[in-house]
């Protein structure tokens, strides 16, 4: 496989923006060679250590989420703020910081805007926002699920002329939301059961597909149809919580995660969780013409405890809708964590 060394965060023809020692580049796809655009504002100290990948993975260095503004901006969730990252000026600016006690797992790109949501532990359940960036770079809060009522939002995709939110995580409320183009209205579809935990999914010409997020039971690839009409695609050996669209292809990656609970001792002595089938991370390919599925490739989980260095898992570069090939970058696996690799479909 070909790869590369760091994270590519978003692809554009032959060329990406690639992070790596908290620092972002430009980087040639094709041969491999970049060029430094800017450096995050950080302490000496945190810029030493942050050569060495396990002290990155234990101290969450690496970013959650990229998303693209124009052909020259993009936005990137790292260190629990949002930064913009200019590479025509080759700078990085702050924008603002992540909700207290809150992140985010996705950006939705719709009308040269993002929309993202409060992503958290959120023991409390308060209130959680949606929020939309615009070209301007204006930050406001277009909808707010009140307190009570979800834990959290896992990802938010465009669809025609409204979105579908996908909420997390046990309780009633969390499952599948559609919401209009303005935001004023935001309506239950699925909601209520593990079968409805979800943070990929994908408009197609036959409906809804996406993929379970329960760490406990076990998870599928599914399609909700246009008459509301469920059906399963295929189990998956784990729960999926990255994902990305290719030219002919919807792509899932499951993810090694441990136990859901378990006291400080499981910081160390893990348990897989019971929807966890083994320590494969699987990349799993549906094909849009037919819906027919095939497994891509496969990563094994690496050693080191979970929850202390992280989830085994892959993460897609974005950008890759007009293109069969897909940049990947897997995380806490052995032989490739730290690099991004690139497979053909």
């Amino acid at each position: 496989m070909h790869s590369i060394k760091g994270r590519l965060l978003y692809q554009v023809g032959n060329r990406g923006l690639l992070f790596e020692h908290l620092s972002f580049y430009d980087v040639n796809l094709e041969d491999g060679k970049r060029k430094l655009i800017a450096k995050l504002s950080i302490g000496k100290l945190t810029r030493f250590l942050c050569h060495f990948r396990l002290y990155a993975r234990l101290k969450r260095l690496d970013p959650r989420c990229a998303g693209k503004l124009d052909d020259s901006r993009y936005v990137v969730c790292v260190l629990g703020k949002i930064w913009l990252v200019d590479i025509q000026k080759k700078r990085v600016d702050k924008l603002i910081e992540t909700r207290s006690g809150f992140g985010l797992l996705n950006y939705c790109e719709s009308n040269n805007c993002l929309y993202w949501g409060d992503y958290g532990i959120n023991a409390n359940y308060d209130e959680i926002n949606i929020y939309r960036l615009d070209g301007n770079l204006n930050i406001r809060i277009v909808y707010t699920f009140p307190e009570g009522s979800i834990r959290h939002i896992h990802n938010i995709v465009k669809d025609g002329d409204g979105f579908v939110v996908m909420a997390g995580d046990n309780e009633p409320e969390a499952g599948i939301y559609h919401a209009n183009a303005d935001w004023t209205k935001v309506t239950p579809w699925k909601n209520g059961e593990q079968r409805y935990r979800a943070v990929v999914g994908f408009p197609c010409m036959r409906g809804f597909i996406y993929a379970t997020d329960s760490v406990e039971t076990e998870n599928h690839i599914r399609l909700i149809d246009a008459n509301g009409k469920e059906s399963i695609l295929t189990a998956i050996n784990g729960s999926c919580i990255y994902g990305c669209e290719t030219k002919d292809y919807f792509l899932f990656s499951t993810t090694v995660e441990p136990h859901e609970g378990g006291g400080k001792l499981s910081l160390i002595f893990e348990k897989l969780g019971g929807g966890i089938k083994s320590r494969d991370i699987t990349i799993v390919a549906v094909r849009k013409e037919d819906l027919s599925v095939r497994q891509v490739t496969s990563f094994k989980k690496d050693g080191w405890p979970m929850k202390l260095f992280q989830y085994g898992r892959c993460i897609f570069a974005c950008g890759g809708q007009n293109t069969n090939s897909v940049w990947c970058s897997p995380v806490a696996c052995k032989n490739f964590d730290g690099k991004t690799i690139k497979i053909e479909l």
